[in-house]
């Protein structure tokens, strides 16, 4: 692959490479529809019922009108949306880097910014697809408002974007399959229990509190949660900006890596 075509990266966009190349993530998907079901729905249905029934019994009430249930789903659903656009973006990216699918793709007129582009719009589609199956079951149990689903649709949106970027700088970076455990073990877990999903932020201890509210998972819990119980503040206007800034960055990081990373 010559070095031109890859550093031909700059914006605009061309949407008819970005379109290609999510409908073929797409066309993979729906071949693979049987397992990808337990995936966005089995697992995670499993672990919401668990821990919203089974935990809720023994925390009851978080406030004097909000239960455990209600606490934690939305929380839930935009956590497991977060591992499913992580997952792919970084997990079956580094595979296709490997296996040379980017360098055949970008011998067709299409630039590294498309091909990190269509990853990310995919991992849009993946958590949209986890917000409405393990959002929905949510909704049938009475944890979350139905009025709220269209919002964390929109959270869902962000999180995509986002997990998308930071999975495709992972792909790009990672020294191997194995070393790539790490986004989970040291990223995405940790993320998932001290964002504010399971429990509010101000139990954590006074020096973990910051960091937990750097987070880039975070504002996006904080949402989904305010849209669910209706209370939605300016924090969270200020929380989406700071989801913006961070997914522009780590878009243009993913961009620079995944250049150097096919250059090799």
């Amino acid at each position: 692959m010559n070095s031109h075509t890859l550093r031909a990266g700059a914006l605009p966009l061309q949407l008819r490479g970005v379109a290609a190349l999510t409908e073929r993530h797409l066309r993979s998907l729906l071949r693979n529809w049987k397992v990808a079901f337990t995936w966005f729905a089995i697992e995670p249905w499993v672990a919401l019922m668990a821990i919203a029934i089974g935990i809720g019994k023994l925390v009851g009430n978080v406030a004097e009108s909000v239960s455990y249930a209600e606490f934690v789903a939305p929380g839930i659903v935009i956590g497991t949306a977060m591992f499913h656009a992580l997952g792919d973006a970084a997990w079956a990216a580094y595979d296709r880097v490997n296996q040379g699918v980017y360098e055949t793709q970008l011998t067709a007129p299409i630039t590294v910014a498309e091909l990190v582009a269509a990853e990310l719009t995919y991992a849009v589609i993946k958590a949209l697809i986890s917000t409405l199956t393990v959002g929905g079951l949510a909704i049938a149990l009475g944890w979350i408002p139905l009025p709220a689903l269209p919002g964390l649709l929109l959270v869902s949106v962000g999180v995509g974007l986002l997990f998308g970027g930071i999975g495709q700088l992972f792909a790009a970076t990672a020294p191997s399959f194995q070393a790539l455990t790490l986004v989970f073990t040291l990223l995405a877990t940790p993320l998932y229990f001290f964002s504010g999903t399971f429990f509010p932020i101000a139990l954590l201890p006074e020096w973990l509190q910051p960091v937990a509210w750097a987070a880039p998972l975070t504002p996006l819990v904080q949402a989904g949660r305010a849209l669910a119980l209706g209370e939605l503040s300016a924090n969270h206007f200020w929380g989406a900006l700071y989801v913006a800034a961070l997914i522009v960055i780590f878009y243009g990081i993913a961009v620079r890596a995944m250049t150097r990373r096919l250059l090799k």
